[in-house]
């Protein structure tokens, strides 16, 4: 009883009564959410069994590895990226390059690639999680009858360190019970602008492209905690709960220019980074009659960002968007066939599992509204990853 009691409070501890006051950001922290996971329908509190687990429940520490990633880089494509770049090369090769502002592409624009990595460096295992990320990404967006173009750069650094230790359950319960918190530090550094389409195609008609090195920078700086709690019946049933920002404080700095790093005083704001709760279960029966043509199953299922109508209420989302899940079948040891929802849209991958490297690759849709199919975006992610 005490057990449960213990499990209780830390459960509520996860609730941060303070941000129900205080102004959040917008911004959330950096996503390094990789294209396993997106294959699967997106992050899943009671999935832990590889280095991802340092972004999903710290809870999962004990459970997962012991794993050492020595690097990774994922491509992440999202939108109509291809039909962007086509429409690059038309301006630069048609004599009326100013007849193409009325091309469909440019009718509410959403697109953006981004690289996460060459920096993916940590190991989870023993309880012990920690990892060193780096990500780069731009994004394009486009508004109105005579597009406005949005382009926006992102440089974004994160540490994230922690521990998990269990909690005492009867051993005739056939049952384990983990408790983990991690501390993370973020750096998000971002320079923006908004062009006339007209200007853009006018400078890319002429072999110009804008610059960028005077339009407004914006650093971010976070420390936040997050924690959870992951039981496990018999190796089969996982029900996990985790707390993402449960305290985020970020400093905020506006330049005018990146050239005015040094020079320029920053105009300088504060806020707290929206809390998420979060809970899953799995489920990953035993295939021991199966192996070794099939070596393992996983079902999943969550809900995530629980209490967004209370933390964020002017931006929450559709209870339909809080749904995951996401199966995965893992063959000959070595390759794995996932599929998920997530966002609202099905997701599908594959990986390649070769010990020295593993390949993964992930098609997925998502949602950049608040409501369910209102602005659908495709994407693609393909990832390499060196892990032991």
């Amino acid at each position: 009883m005490r057990t449960w009691s213990l499990a209780l409070v830390v459960a509520l501890s996860c609730i941060p009564l303070t941000t129900l006051s205080a102004q959040s950001f917008l911004a959330e922290s950096p996503d390094f959410t990789s294209a396993r996971l997106r294959a699967l329908g997106g992050i899943h509190a009671a999935l832990a069994d590889d280095i991802t687990t340092l972004f999903s429940n710290p809870a999962g520490f004990r459970q997962a590895g012991p794993q050492f990633s020595v690097s990774e880089v994922s491509l992440h494509l999202a939108g109509p990226v291809f039909g962007l770049a086509d429409l690059v090369s038309k301006v630069a090769h048609s004599s009326n390059p100013l007849a193409l502002i009325t091309d469909p592409i440019l009718s509410n624009l959403y697109a953006s690639a981004a690289v996460d990595g060459p920096v993916s460096f940590g190991y989870v295992g023993n309880g012990l999680g920690f990892g060193f990320f780096n990500s780069t990404g731009v994004t394009v967006t486009t508004r109105g009858t005579i597009p406005t173009l949005n382009a926006a750069v992102q440089e974004n650094l994160m540490f994230v360190g922690g521990y998990a230790f269990p909690i005492p359950l009867p051993e005739s319960w056939q049952s384990t019970l983990d408790m983990g918190v991690s501390l993370k530090l973020y750096a998000q550094g971002t320079i923006s602008t908004t062009q006339d389409v007209l200007t853009v195609i006018s400078l890319l008609s002429s072999g110009q492209s804008p610059s960028l090195i005077n339009q407004p920078f914006t650093l971010d700086v976070g420390l936040g905690v997050d924690a959870g709690l992951l039981y496990s019946w018999s190796r089969t049933i996982s029900v996990g709960i985790v707390g993402r920002n449960i305290y985020t404080p970020v400093a905020r700095s506006q330049y005018q220019s990146v050239t005015g790093l040094g020079s320029q005083a920053p105009d300088s704001s504060s806020g707290i980074a929206p809390f998420d709760l979060s809970m899953g279960v799995m489920y990953s029966p035993s295939l021991v009659r199966w192996e070794p043509y099939v070596t393992s199953l996983k079902i999943m299922l969550d809900y995530s960002d629980i209490f967004d109508f209370l933390m964020h209420p002017a931006t929450a989302s559709n209870p339909i968007l809080h749904l995951g899940a996401g199966v995965e079948v893992v063959t000959l040891r070595i390759l794995a066939l996932r599929v998920g929802l997530g966002d609202g849209y099905f997701s599908a991958g594959l990986g390649v599992n070769l010990t020295a490297f593993q390949l993964d690759f992930a098609v997925f849709g998502s949602e950049l509204s608040l409501e369910p199919g209102l602005h659908p975006v495709y994407n693609v992610l393909l990832g390499l990853a060196f892990r032991y």
